[in-house]
């Protein structure tokens, strides 16, 4: 049934500061993520200014058309899936493919303006008068244009549950930071004591997920925020933020939540009242090409279909 509320426009806008993707666009895997070949080809054109000031007004309109879409970053689509070009008169246009093209809908239109450091873009999407007509295109688009073979029922019913958000994947580790653990002047404890717990967290998450430990291939954005001594506890946590056909992406953060007081006495400690950040990065992992054995593996349907 149509209504004057389901043929009213839809918009979708979004506002960032280019310097938040600076240090991101620096880093491949990012721009393989969110950026289309034809955009990365034009960007590669300009000089590191324009090419900031491109790929930012870029992903802005992409997260401008995602929430016309009615869906939030990273569920089901792709950044680079949706393709922002321009006509010859340099006006953006949009293309859908991949998961979003099954999303598509017709008279989607952006624009993207830029001032000093600011970007903001706008999409707006106007439903056809028959309401129908949308709706019969999106039946019809929904079987994905390329699945591996062979189909049999269990691949279908893995696509089938794409389009429902998967459960959040997270590891927890505490653990006490014991006088062994000190290694520099003034009891410091080193920065590898805590990435060790990042790793025991990204290979739970990849035995979650894969039903294998995988092996880990990168650490990206490390930062380590305050120091750690012996009689530290530190709690850390692992989320999986991203899936491809075999690298997995987990955020990563470790928190003092109890700390040792050697000024009042030996044996002395605290509770914080706010947990303190003491290191946060972003770890990349690769897992082993997906069997049909992997029987073990308790949640395969989210993976990403290249």
């Amino acid at each position: 049934m149509n209504t004057s509320a389901s043929r009213a426009p839809r918009i979708g806008l979004d506002v960032l500061d280019r310097s938040e993707l600076r240090r991101l666009l620096e880093r491949p895997w990012f721009l393989r993520f969110a950026f289309a070949p034809e955009e990365l080809a034009h960007a590669e054109t300009l000089g590191a200014p324009r090419r900031l000031e491109f790929l930012a007004g870029r992903f802005a309109a992409k997260e401008a058309v995602l929430k016309v879409l009615g869906i939030g970053f990273l569920q089901g689509v792709a950044p680079r899936e949706i393709c922002v070009e321009h006509t010859s008169h340099g006006a953006p246009v949009v293309h859908l493919r991949g998961a979003a093209a099954h999303l598509i809908q017709p008279s989607l239109s952006v624009s993207i303006t830029h001032k000093q450091n600011v970007v903001a873009a706008v999409a707006i999407v106007l439903p056809p008068a028959d309401g129908s007509a949308a709706e019969n295109r999106r039946t019809e688009t929904k079987e994905p244009d390329t699945v591996p073979p062979p189909i049999d029922t269990t691949t279908a019913a893995q696509h089938s549950t794409r389009d429902e958000q998967a459960p959040e994947i997270t590891a927890f580790l505490r653990v006490r930071i014991g006088q062994e653990d000190a290694h520099y002047g003034g009891d410091l404890v080193d920065g590898a004591r805590i990435l060790r717990l990042f790793g025991d967290l990204v290979t739970e998450i990849t035995i979650r997920t894969d039903g294998d430990e995988g092996l880990l291939s990168q650490y990206s954005d490390l930062r380590f925020t305050a120091p750690v001594k012996p009689g530290d506890y530190i709690e850390a946590r692992g989320r999986l933020v991203r899936r491809t056909r075999l690298r997995r992406v987990v955020e990563l953060q470790a928190h003092k939540v109890l700390g040792a007081r050697p000024g009042a006495n030996e044996s002395a400690g605290l509770v914080l009242d706010t947990p303190q950040l003491v290191c946060s990065a972003t770890a990349t992992t690769v897992v082993p090409y997906r069997r049909t054995d992997t029987a073990t593996a308790r949640d395969s349907t989210a993976e990403e279909t290249r």
